[in-house]
């Protein structure tokens, strides 16, 4: 199994949901008047950016240190929430009251959208080794 596309493959679906989650929130914009930008780009921000990093950290795991999948597995799933509790207090303590709610909302959905993509992916490459 050729990891490093492996990899590549889940980075590329990450940046494929990603455009469709901001496809989906232009429409909401543009329908409902929400504004969602600010929150759109953190949350999108959030989620390449773990992901890539996610593919970069997995594929030295399972090329040097494959009997340590189900530890990095446990403590990156950790990592992912704490970062995204952190990301989510920052901005309880610096916006205003009315835009909370509707960021928390888009990330949450972002959030959730990329660990159901996470825990799928990786739970079929794990099938395979």
């Amino acid at each position: 199994m050729d990891f490093n596309m492996q990899a590549r493959i889940f980075v590329v679906q990450s940046i494929a949901l990603v455009m469709i989650l901001n496809f989906c929130c232009l429409l909401i914009s543009k329908f409902w008047g929400y504004e969602l930008f600010t929150a759109r780009m953190v949350s999108s921000l959030f989620v390449l950016a773990i992901d890539i990093v996610y593919a970069l950290i997995w594929y030295k795991v399972v090329t040097k240190h494959r009997d340590m999948l189900p530890t990095f597995y446990t403590s990156t799933s950790g990592f992912r929430m704490l970062l995204a509790m952190i990301v989510l207090a920052v901005w309880y303590f610096t916006a205003e009251r009315a835009s909370m709610l509707t960021f928390f909302c888009v990330f949450l959905v972002f959030y959730m959208v990329s660990l159901v993509h996470h825990s799928i992916y990786f739970s079929r490459i794990s099938n395979r080794l």
